[in-house]
């Protein structure tokens, strides 16, 4: 095992000829759990085949379709949140992520069906699953951890035949003739991959809004319509300092030469985006300036939430969608306050860094004509850190 920390290293191994690395073999050695015949999971043309025939679920018209879903959602779900006590929000980021998902993937909606659906996903994920990537274990027969691995996505697609049959929806995928076992595992697979990382994102942001009141009081202000630089800036270094995968894992096909050194065949090659996005980040690389980011996109060596290359994440539209619909939301709502002192440090959830409380915040109503003249002080306050980012970047 071999971690590529640097931004070379990183761009060499992504942008790599083609068959040169396993992404899909490696992601099964890390997350053992997800089945073999998925978009995360296969290599070389299998991949490819799944790949063009689930990018229309993310790209074009699906995608413009679901603009106003997310809205709706995250409407309902953040008027239900409490006002004035400590609050996570992360639980709750979940429970909206994978409503979006789940309806964009499989077709299920309501909050009822979501819940069934949620709870489906935990039981497919117990801990005794993540030990079937240990080979010595089959011999435990019917109590090895790939048996029961297996069983529980079996269940998992029988309680999603029984979702679908309830709520009457037409699943996602199948406009690419994926039926039974095989559309269970790659609905299971890209749920899983989809809503856990972008609650991640979300949670971080609001956890950094709340620390800047005065950046959160222009996104809130910012005119809804058109280009919003400070909401894009938000996005984008929330991503660059919470980047919600742990690493990204490839593997050579053969031995390979990386920083001077001979790496062998099946060496498994981290990539971890927390690292990388420290270097050429500017002052400051592990303090929140959205200022820096305005009016500039980040350098792609440098700027890899969703990985790189040909195996990019295929949802990264969705997810910023996601945070461009949701965290405007948020603050025209609220005032967010942290509830406690200092960051939360990130824990490992599975393959996620998540807030170490899960974003504890302190909600306010947004008040009218005194926050709007705070909001103005903001925007004049704002707008003077630009000189910082014109010093800094010429």
């Amino acid at each position: 095992m071999l971690v590529l920390g640097t931004p070379d290293l990183a761009h060499e191994v992504l942008h790599a000829p083609g068959g040169t690395y396993l992404a899909g073999a490696a992601n099964r050695r890390i997350l053992p759990v997800l089945p073999e015949n998925t978009l995360l999971t296969l290599d070389g043309d299998a991949h490819r085949e799944r790949r063009r025939g689930l990018a229309p679920l993310f790209h074009g018209d699906s995608l413009a379709a679901i603009g106003p879903l997310i809205r709706e959602l995250a409407t309902r779900e953040i008027e239900r949140w409490p006002v004035g006590k400590s609050f996570a929000v992360l639980p709750r980021m979940r429970v909206l992520t994978l409503s979006i998902a789940a309806r964009l993937v499989v077709g299920v909606s309501g909050d009822a069906a979501v819940a069934r659906l949620q709870r489906c996903l935990s039981r497919a994920l117990r801990p005794y699953s993540m030990l079937a990537g240990h080979k010595a274990l089959r011999r435990l027969g019917p109590a090895s951890p790939q048996a029961a691995a297996g069983r529980r996505r079996r269940s998992f697609a029988r309680c999603l035949a029984g979702g679908l049959r309830a709520e009457q929806a037409e699943a996602a995928l199948s406009p690419m003739n994926l039926d039974g076992q095989i559309a269970a595992d790659e609905a299971f697979a890209l749920l899983l991959a989809g809503h856990e990382t972008t609650a991640t994102a979300l949670a971080w942001a609001i956890h950094e809004l709340a620390r800047v009141p005065e950046t959160a009081d222009v996104v809130a202000h910012e005119p809804p319509t058109g280009h919003r630089p400070w909401l894009e800036a938000v996005t984008r270094e929330t991503l660059r300092l919470h980047p919600p995968l742990i690493d990204i894992v490839r593997q050579p096909v053969e031995p390979v030469e990386l920083a001077g050194q001979r790496v062998p065949a099946g060496a498994l090659l981290l990539i971890p985006p927390v690292l990388v996005h420290r270097f050429g980040s500017g002052i400051e690389p592990d303090s929140f300036k959205p200022e820096l980011l305005l009016g500039r996109r980040p350098d792609p060596r440098t700027w890899l939430p969703f990985g790189d290359g040909d195996r990019r994440c295929l949802g990264a539209s969705l997810a910023m969608l996601e945070l461009r619909e949701v965290l405007p939301l948020v603050v025209e709502r609220f005032e967010v306050r942290p509830a406690g002192e200092g960051s939360e440090r990130a824990r490992l959830y599975g393959t996620a860094l998540t807030p170490g409380e899960g974003a504890q915040v302190v909600l306010a109503l947004r008040g009218s004509s005194e926050t709007g003249r705070d909001a103005q002080r903001s925007i004049l306050s704002c707008q003077a850190t630009e000189q910082l980012r014109a010093a800094h970047y010429g």
